[in-house]
């Protein structure tokens, strides 16, 4: 008996873990949303894809965690319901509270790809109107300084 609430109290903290990773993951996006729009340093958006990776790395151990704990109780949970029903409630509210930040986060993310996405193209489009500038800016010296290759010419000379 004390083992199954040990192992409850296991699993509530993983949860509560879990939904603190899930803030911090959406506390990345706002910060990369920022860097996207206001067009920061590289170093900052990538500051936010390396903290979120990490994140991510221990949000998948602590699922791993959790998954392999609640097979231990899960059991006892299924035979003892009623003793530990305020315990089962309060796990219950922890996932609904990370359903809803996950939700949340996906939401975040689909901003940021398009905020990301237009900010590409206009990358893009800047790059090739400043090599077009250039060669513009280089076939205009050639032909003022009359160094085109213009090759052997033949000459009519009949009058």
């Amino acid at each position: 008996m004390a083992e199954i609430k040990r192992y409850i109290e296991i699993l509530t903290e993983s949860l509560r873990k879990k939904k603190k990773i899930l803030e911090d993951i959406l506390e990345e996006n706002e910060k990369q949303a920022g860097a996207i729009r206001d067009e920061e340093s590289m170093e900052a958006f990538e500051a936010t894809v390396t903290a979120k990776s990490k994140l991510l790395w221990d949000m998948e151990a602590l699922d791993n965690g959790f998954e392999t704990v609640y097979e231990r109780v899960k059991e006892g949970l299924e035979d003892q319901k009623e003793k530990y029903k305020a315990e089962i409630s309060e796990m219950q509210a922890l996932i609904s509270e990370i359903t809803d930040l996950s939700v949340r986060i996906q939401a975040s993310e689909q901003r940021n790809k398009k905020l990301a996405e237009g900010y590409f193209s206009g990358a893009r489009r800047q790059i090739r109107e400043s090599k077009k500038s250039v060669r513009v800016a280089s076939d205009y010296y050639k032909s003022m300084s009359g160094s085109t290759d213009t090759g052997p010419r033949m000459v009519d000379q009949k009058k």
